[in-house]
């Protein structure tokens, strides 16, 4: 019943297979309105429960990605330094004035993987409200816009 359930939980997370797939999982952040980005490092061989229930609660206001200790992830694993797992890393964009546009990474020191202490921790660094990206034009929308352009160009 368990793995039932586990199986019909929306999950909101990004699995990261080498270098090339986290610098297009940091694009994806900046992309959608510089959300802060959390790695997972784990060695479980599927998703948990409670991480897919953290990529639900913090949706559109961090970017989650699991990594597993593979041979193309131990670029990404030296990178931030990790050694033991799990292990898991905030990078966010710095608040000291003057350094906004570089990078600073947070690792999770807490004494357990619980609920409770990944939400608090997490609430800490999550947007505060949502990012939705703005809505793509229509075609049509496009096609009356040339038009007005069209048009504004034989008047001058």
């Amino acid at each position: 019943m368990k793995r039932f359930i586990d199986g019909q939980m929306p999950s909101f997370i990004e699995v990261v297979k080498g270098m090339k797939e986290l610098t297009t999982f940091e694009e994806k952040a900046k992309r959608n309105g510089a959300l802060p980005k959390v790695l997972l490092f784990t060695s479980k061989a599927k998703t948990s429960s409670l991480t897919k229930f953290l990529s639900t609660e913090f949706r559109r206001r961090i970017l989650l990605a699991e990594i597993y200790p593979t041979k193309n992830n131990k670029e990404i694993m030296d990178k931030f330094g990790i050694t033991d797992l799990p292990a898991m890393i905030v990078i966010r964009q710095s608040e000291v004035e003057g350094e906004e546009d570089k990078e600073e990474v947070v690792q999770y020191e807490g004494d357990g993987y619980t609920k409770n202490k990944l939400l608090t921790f997490l609430s800490k660094y999550a947007l505060k409200e949502p990012y939705f990206p703005p809505p793509k034009k229509k075609k049509e929308d496009e096609e009356a816009e040339k038009e007005k352009k069209k048009k504004e160009k034989v008047e001058l």
